[in-house]
C-alpha cells in the first residue's frame, strides 16, 4: 500500500524534527536547559492541541470556533450591563435610605418640638408694648415659685385661645398667653385648667365654698386661696359710656394680678395694711392705693375708727388717705398708741393729704410727733418743662435719695395740687428721729396760698393767686419722719411716717402712666418701709397699640435670615447636589 503524507501528519513530523533540534541544543548548552524545559512543556501542549483537532473533523472544529467567538462576543456586552446596573443600585439604594432617614428625623424633630414647645413655649411678640411676653419681673415671680399651684379659669379655653388683639380681647389673649408662659417659667409648678360653669350647673356646688362666678380665676396652693376677676385685669376710660354706652380699655394688669395672686398663695407671709376710714377720705385716693397694694402681696382691711373696732395687733401699716374731717383727741390717741406698740415700735404710717381740707388735730400730731409739717401753701411751676398738660398746678416732682427708692431717685413723679410740706426734725440719720425728703421742686417752682388758689371764680375775670419764692429750696412735696430704739437683742427697730403733700398723685390715671413713676415710687417706698421683700413691682401694659409691628431691629433681622441666609443655603445645597450628580 502506498504510503501518503497528510498536511497533518506532516506537521506532526516537523515538530518532531523541531523538538529533537532543541534536546541537541539544550545538551550543549546548560545553562538553557530550564527555559528549554519551559518551551518543551508548551509544545507537548500544541501537540496534544494539535492531536485533538485531528480528532475532530473539520465541521465539528469549524462549529466550536464559531461558538467560542459568540461566546466571547456575547459576554462583553453581559459585563458591561451587569456593571451599569450595579451602579443604579447602589445610588437608587442610597438615595431612597437618605429620603427614609429625612422622614424620620423631620418626624422626631416634629414630635420633639411640640414636646419643647408645651415645655418652653417659644413666642415672636411683635406687639409695640410686648403685651404678650411675660416682663422680666413676672418672669423672676414665676421662677421663685416653689410649690404646687392650681389655677382654675371659669371660661371657655376656646374663648382666651382665640380673642381677637382688640380691646377686652386682647386682655383675655394676654391673660392665655401668661398662663402658659408661668407654667413653663415655673418648671410645671403652676397648673391651669379651664371649668366652664354654663355647660355644668353642677360645678357651681363644687367651688361653692370659693364663691366662683363666670371670668373668675381661682388659685389654690395647700390650704391657702386667692380668687380674682378678669374684669378687675385692665383699666378702662368710662368718660363716655353715659354718650355711647361703650368703654375704652386703656392699660393690662394681667401681670399684675397673676404675680400677685401667685404671691399671695405661695409666701408664708401676707402684710396687712388698715385703711382708716370714718372721715370723708376721698375715694379716688382709696382705690388708687389699694389698687396697687392688693395686687403686690398686701393684705388690705379696712377700719372705721369712729366707732368700737380696734387696732389690729397683726397690722404693719396704717394709712389715712386724705380725709376731709378732722380727727378727735380719742382717735389720735389711739393711733399713737397702735404705732408706739408699747415702746417696741415697728409700725408704719401713711398720710396722703387732701389738698382742699384742713384736718389741724391731725397735722399738729404729725408736726409734735415726727416733724412734719403740712402746710396751707400749694406748689406751681413756672417751667413749662415741669408741667403737665400746660396747667402750672400739674407739677413735675423729683424723686429723692432714699434706701427704699434706690432704682428710681431722681426720677419725675406726677404730682397734681401738691401741698407744700416742711421737715422740722432734720435730717440727721443717726438722730432717734430725722425726716428725710422723698419729693422735692427746684427753685423753678413757686408757692401759692392754697386760699387763694381755691377761691371760686366771681364771675367775672380773674386774676391768677399771688406766687412767691419758699424760704428754703428745695420745696418739699412728701417726706418720711424715721423714729427708731434698738430691742431686747439689740436690733434696730424703726417707725415710719410718710406724708405725701398731693392725694391727686395716687389716682389710677396717673399711677398707671408710663412716662412718670408714681406707681415704682407708692410701692417702693411701702415695700421699703413694711420690709415686704415677697412683692414685686409689676407696671401696667398700655393697650394704645396691640398690632403687629417690626421695629427696625427686627426688620434686619428677618431680612437677613429670609432674604439672604435661607436662599444661600438653599443655593449651596442645590450646587452640592448637582455636582455629585454629574459624577454618577
Amino acid at each position: 500500500m502506498k504510503n501518503e503524507n497528510t498536511p497533518e501528519r506532516e506537521k506532526l513530523q516537523n515538530s518532531e524534527a523541531l523538538a529533537e533540534n532543541e534536546n541537541k541544543e539544550t545538551a550543549a548548552d546548560p545553562a538553557a536547559e530550564h527555559t528549554d524545559s519551559a518551551q518543551a512543556a508548551r509544545q507537548e501542549e500544541t501537540v496534544e492541541t494539535a492531536a485533538a483537532e485531528e480528532v475532530l473533523s473539520p465541521d465539528e472544529h469549524s462549529k466550536e470556533s464559531a461558538s467560542v467567538e459568540d461566546e466571547t462576543k456575547n459576554s462583553k456586552p453581559k459585563k458591561k450591563k451587569g456593571k451599569k446596573d450595579s451602579r443604579k443600585l447602589r445610588y437608587g439604594g442610597m438615595a431612597t435610605a437618605l429620603t427614609a432617614v429625612v422622614i424620620v428625623v423631620v418626624v422626631l424633630v416634629n414630635v420633639v418640638a411640640n414636646i419643647l414647645s408645651d415645655r418652653f413655649p417659644l413666642n415672636l411678640d411683635l406687639t409695640a408694648d410686648k403685651l404678650f411676653t411675660l416682663s422680666e419681673e413676672s418672669k423672676t415671680v414665676a421662677k421663685e415659685i416653689d410649690k404646687e399651684v392650681e389655677v382654675i379659669v371659669f371660661m371657655e379655653e376656646s374663648m382666651l385661645e382665640n380673642s381677637s388683639t382688640d380691646g377686652t380681647g386682647a386682655i383675655l389673649k394676654q391673660l392665655y398667653e401668661a398662663l402658659k408662659l408661668y407654667d413653663s417659667y415655673s418648671g410645671g409648678k403652676v397648673k391651669t385648667s379651664y371649668v366652664d360653669l354654663n355647660s355644668d350647673p353642677a360645678l357651681y356646688t363644687k367651688y361653692k365654698e370659693y364663691n366662683v362666678e363666670y371670668y373668675d380665676l381661682l388659685f389654690l396652693c395647700g390650704d391657702r386661696h386667692q380668687k380674682i376677676s378678669a374684669n378687675d385685669m385692665f383699666t378702662y376710660d368710662d368718660s363716655s359710656y353715659y354718650y355711647t354706652g361703650q368703654i375704652s380699655v386703656q392699660s393690662s394688669k394681667v401681670e399684675q394680678m397673676l404675680a400677685s395672686s401667685l404671691m399671695m398663695v405661695t409666701s408664708d407671709v401676707t402684710p396687712e395694711v388698715l385703711f382708716l376710714t370714718g372721715h370723708e377720705e376721698d375715694s379716688y385716693t382709696v382705690a388708687g392705693l389699694k389698687a396697687i397694694l392688693e395686687v403686690n402681696n398686701y393684705s388690705l382691711t379696712d377700719l372705721n375708727i369712729t366707732g368700737s373696732e380696734e387696732y389690729s395687733d397683726e397690722a404693719v401699716m396704717a394709712v389715712i388717705a386724705a380725709p376731709t374731717k378732722d380727727y378727735s383727741d380719742e382717735e389720735i390717741e389711739a393711733l399713737r398708741e397702735w404705732l408706739d406698740n408699747d415702746g417696741k415700735q415697728g409700725r408704719q404710717l401713711m398720710v396722703i393729704v387732701n389738698y382742699e381740707a384742713d384736718c389741724p388735730k391731725l397735722y399738729e400730731f404729725l408736726n409734735v410727733e415726727y416733724g412734719l409739717e403740712v402746710t396751707n401753701n400749694m406748689v406751681q411751676e413756672t417751667d413749662a418743662n415741669r408741667v403737665y398738660m400746660m396747667q402750672a398746678s400739674l407739677v413735675y416732682a423729683d424723686i429723692g435719695d432714699s434706701d427704699y427708692l434706690p432704682d428710681i431717685s431722681g426720677n419725675h413723679a406726677l404730682t397734681p395740687i401738691s401741698r407744700q410740706i416742711l421737715m422740722n426734725a432734720g435730717t440727721n440719720t443717726d438722730s432717734s428721729l430725722f425726716n428725710t425728703a422723698l419729693l422735692t421742686f427746684p427753685e423753678s417752682a413757686k408757692l401759692v396760698k392754697m386760699a387763694d388758689a381755691l377761691k371760686e371764680p366771681d364771675g367775672e375775670e380773674q386774676e391768677a393767686p399771688e406766687s412767691f419764692d419758699a424760704d428754703e429750696y428745695p420745696i418739699v412735696g412728701g417726706a418720711m419722719a424715721t423714729k427708731w430704739t434698738y430691742d431686747d437683742d439689740n436690733n434696730r427697730i424703726e417707725t415710719n411716717v410718710i406724708v405725701l403733700g398731693s392725694n391727686s398723685m395716687v389716682y389710677d390715671n396717673f399711677t398707671s402712666m408710663s412716662t412718670v413713676y408714681n406707681e415704682e415710687f407708692l410701692l417702693g417706698i411701702t415695700n421699703g418701709v413694711t420690709g415686704n421683700e415677697s412683692s414685686v413691682n409689676i407696671s401696667n401694659k398700655p393697650l394704645e397699640q396691640t398690632t403687629l409691628e417690626f421695629t427696625s431691629g427686627q426688620a434686619y433681622i428677618f431680612f437677613g435670615v429670609f432674604v439672604v441666609a435661607v436662599p444661600v443655603i438653599i443655593l449651596i445645597v442645590c450646587l452640592v447636589v448637582f455636582l455629585r450628580r454629574r459624577r454618577l
